[in-house]
């Protein structure tokens, strides 16, 4: 019915978002889909690590997936920025940052799974793993090399298991790589290239009738295995990975319910209560809980709604440069944040004191030198870049 009515023309300059199908919605009672300028990538979505990894030039561009990523990574960034201090007499505030700010790769997963299923009309399975070859397996061996070599020739690693440092060293060279255990982020990517490896069974679960009616199973599997090793960490977060999936496949009824001021409310309650449950009625040594697991999945609605509901204001030019060197971030700022922490100690003989406005302060030091170092790798490099930081 809907290819039978008229659908107004749209400019060069601007694209309306789709149903997965290509087809907009016309009319103002339908589920409310906007108008968004494009706005040039320093990585095409289609390239991205969080995309399916089939180019398409005629995809349409989702404005609020964009400003998504870009919130994603400054969770990422805000979370790992925590452990730069000593929080000392603290513990409470720091508690606090870890509920509100940890386990932002609910928010990348979400949006990889997302991307995974828009660009799904397109997939073809060998385009695909080369794309993820290039532009995410790539820079991952290269941006790996410095902190590997310093962690099997120059000094061990405390955050690794024990008996890692009696293996050779080629096998520990191979484990840092298999485990992401090198540097504190870098776990996500033999994590994400799980999902990589199953492709072509969820493009086939995709078009399966019934499949995601799995997903509030699998959200309560996920409560019961957590984080761990890249093969737990991918059962942990499988379920995360659908839910992006299924909220694309029927994305103009998930955009129309996400948008009602209702479900934004009940979404934020949401976020707050499961704050609070965890704070009070988990052990404080514990993070990454269930709880928190609820409530960034809360959180990614709340976000989700008000994106949407921004309409074209969810791509303002800040959101922009953040979001198209999100994936070039995710790389950098953990070395610049080894190399504050290591230059500080040096200079002042311990770890900062942690408090909020030096957090804050951190926070927006490590994200703004991680733009710069990653835009200054790409004007030298040019289109090269993207095999060095994936941007």
């Amino acid at each position: 019915m809907l290819n039978t009515l008229k659908i107004p023309r749209l400019s060069d300059t601007q694209l309306r978002e789709g149903n997965g199908d290509g087809n907009p919605f016309p009319h103002p009672s339908q589920p409310k889909f906007f108008l968004v300028k494009k706005v040039q990538l320093a990585v095409p979505i289609e390239h991205s690590p969080f995309a399916s990894g089939m180019p398409h030039k005629s995809q349409v561009f989702l404005g609020y997936i964009h400003a998504f990523r870009a919130i994603a990574i400054l969770f990422i960034v805000a979370g790992h920025s925590i452990d730069a201090f000593d929080w000392g007499d603290q513990q409470e505030t720091e508690r606090i940052l870890r509920i509100c700010f940890s386990n932002g790769t609910v928010l990348f997963v979400f949006i990889a799974g997302y991307l995974f299923q828009h660009l799904s009309p397109k997939y073809e399975t060998k385009k695909y793993f080369i794309a993820k070859l290039k532009h995410v397996l790539v820079p991952y061996i290269i941006i790996s090399i410095p902190a590997i070599l310093i962690f099997t020739l120059v000094q061990e690693k405390n955050a690794v298991w024990e008996g890692f440092y009696d293996h050779t060293l080629w096998e520990q060279v191979a484990l840092f790589y298999l485990t992401g255990a090198h540097l504190a982020p870098f776990w996500f990517i033999p994590m994400i290239c799980l999902f990589y490896l199953v492709a072509p069974a969820l493009i086939w679960a995709d078009k399966t009738k019934g499949f995601y009616f799995a997903t509030p199973l699998l959200i309560v599997l996920s409560c019961f295995i957590a984080r761990g090793f890249p093969n737990q960490s991918f059962v942990h977060f499988f379920s995360v990975y659908v839910l992006g999936m299924f909220c694309s496949r029927y994305k103009p009824i998930v955009n129309h319910w996400l948008e009602n001021s209702t479900i934004l409310f009940l979404a934020c309650l949401s976020v707050i209560v499961l704050g609070i449950y965890e704070y009070y009625l988990m052990p404080e040594t514990e993070t990454m809980t269930y709880f928190n697991l609820l409530q960034k999945l809360a959180l990614t609605a709340l976000i989700m709604g008000l994106l949407i509901r921004l309409k074209e204001q969810s791509t303002n030019h800040y959101l922009n440069l953040i979001a198209n060197a999100s994936f070039g971030l995710f790389f950098v700022h953990s070395y610049l944040l080894s190399a504050a922490k290591l230059a500080y100690e040096n200079l002042v003989g311990s770890k900062a004191e942690g408090d909020v406005l030096g957090y804050i302060f951190v926070v927006m030091a490590i994200t703004l030198m991680g733009l710069a170092t990653v835009y200054t790798i790409k004007k030298i490099l040019g289109q090269k870049s993207k095999y060095l930081v994936g941007s």
